[in-house]
């Protein structure tokens, strides 16, 4: 199966946008010249028109800034989005103990008629470990430090309807504690955690035998699947979810971002060398 992930992560083509905004929103990467950019897109074999006519159109929307002839940083726009993807990194954080109760949200009177508003919605709760008990009635474990008030507002900002009812919920009677938890598939997410730390382990052990292209490829690839898993992580209390394995997870992967960042950064230095050579 670890193989088999890998090869999966490796076969994927990312955009040029996740692409660009991922290598300008880390650390040591606040300017990089449009050449760069150009080398980096051929890496996932994108031609080096389509990467040009990229840049020039996140600039356009406010993604990227020029800061010089040729040379660019993340725009407004860009840093947004790069604040929402490095969220995994103090998501334990949000994490306290649990007492048993939940949190609900109320939301059969906003109606389903609207399919914009309606994915919006399910969005806002699947990034926030929300999973529908009945038609319009999400909940997840109360076990976020959090007040409640600061969890609505995080919902709505990422699409919730201001005129859903959010509230706290000691039980749900007649409702047996099982078919809470069966919201969460607790196998299912642990055989993630297990997997995505031994595809890490795997690549981190690949990666020395590689060429500095090759690793920053692998490097990215992999980091960035497995940051998109942690993202989309409910953070269950311990009572639902191995836990343990969810903190080894996220820390192998602060390790592996250290790993990636420093083969990007010599894999822009050979290409600077080159170019100078």
């Amino acid at each position: 199966m670890r193989k088999q992930m890998i090869e999966e992560l490796l076969t994927s083509k990312p955009t040029l946008k996740r692409l660009i905004l991922s290598l300008l929103s880390a650390p040591g990467f606040e300017t990089i010249e449009v050449g760069h950019l150009v080398q980096w897109g051929q890496l996932f074999g994108i031609e080096a028109t389509a990467t040009r006519v990229a840049v020039g159109r996140l600039v356009k929307q406010g993604f990227i800034t020029a800061v010089g002839r040729g040379t660019y940083t993340i725009g407004p726009q860009g840093s947004l989005m790069a604040q929402t993807a490095s969220h995994w990194l103090k998501l334990e954080d949000r994490v306290g103990s649990w007492a048993g109760g939940w949190i609900a949200v109320h939301t059969s009177h906003l109606g389903r008629t609207n399919k914009t508003a309606l994915r919006a919605r399910e969005r806002a709760f699947r990034l926030n470990g929300f999973a529908e008990l009945v038609t319009g009635l999400w909940c997840r474990p109360d076990n976020l430090v959090q007040t409640l008030d600061l969890i609505r507002h995080q919902l709505i900002v990422l699409g919730l309807e201001p005129e859903a009812v959010v509230m706290q919920v000691g039980v749900f009677p007649g409702v047996e504690s099982e078919q809470l938890y069966a919201l969460w598939p607790r196998e299912q997410l642990e055989t993630g955690y297990r997997e995505y730390i031994a595809a890490l382990s795997a690549s981190e052990k690949r990666i020395k035998e590689m060429s500095i292209p090759e690793a920053a490829r692998e490097t990215f690839l992999v980091g960035e699947a497995v940051i998109r898993r942690i993202n989309a992580d409910p953070f269950l209390p311990a009572q639902m979810v191995d836990a343990r394995s969810r903190h080894t997870l996220i820390t192998q992967m602060v390790q592996y971002e250290r790993l990636g960042r420093s083969v990007w950064e010599a894999f822009l230095a050979g290409q600077a060398g080159r170019e100078a050579g």
